[in-house]
């Protein structure tokens, strides 16, 4: 057809994945693996903590909360002493917190209390989970001399 514009090929990042599998370095299969693993132990942690510990819709849901503040301070602790990109990095930080805290959940538990016509307590649950999740990764870095970045 002329004058048409080319569409890239797909997919876009092929030559990004490639790149990234061809390396002898963590950022191989190897780190995916490694986060799926973790994210495996991770999410199970969250399922069991959710099951020991139920949720009333609309009501404060405190094992969300929890589960976010514990992760986020641990995410903290770990990130000044771990390398970014690395395998350890892909393992506890990706996929073992990052499976262990949930964001979706706490969307969801958001809207469940503005339908439930609580929507004072829905923002005073986002505001106390977001000041105390970033004061939680704050708070586990202080006089911790940071990892370099992998290059």
């Amino acid at each position: 057809m002329k004058g048409a514009i080319p569409l890239p090929t797909w997919p876009i990042c092929y030559e990004r994945w490639v790149e990234l599998f061809a390396r002898e370095s963590p950022t191989t299969h190897h780190v995916f693996l490694a986060a799926a693993l973790g994210g495996a132990l991770g999410a199970t942690g969250r399922w069991a903590v959710g099951t020991l510990w139920t949720i009333t819709p609309g009501a404060w849901p405190w094992s969300t909360l929890i589960v976010n503040v514990t992760g986020a301070f641990l995410i903290g602790l770990v990130a000044r002493r771990t390398v970014v990109a690395s395998l350890k990095w892909a393992f506890v930080v990706t996929g073992v917190l990052g499976g262990f805290t949930t964001f979706s959940a706490f969307a969801i538990e958001l809207n469940g209390m503005v339908e439930a016509d609580r929507t004072q307590l829905a923002v005073a649950y986002g505001a106390i989970t977001l000041i105390a999740g970033v004061g939680a990764a704050l708070l586990a870095q202080l006089g911790r001399p940071a990892t370099k970045v992998l290059q």
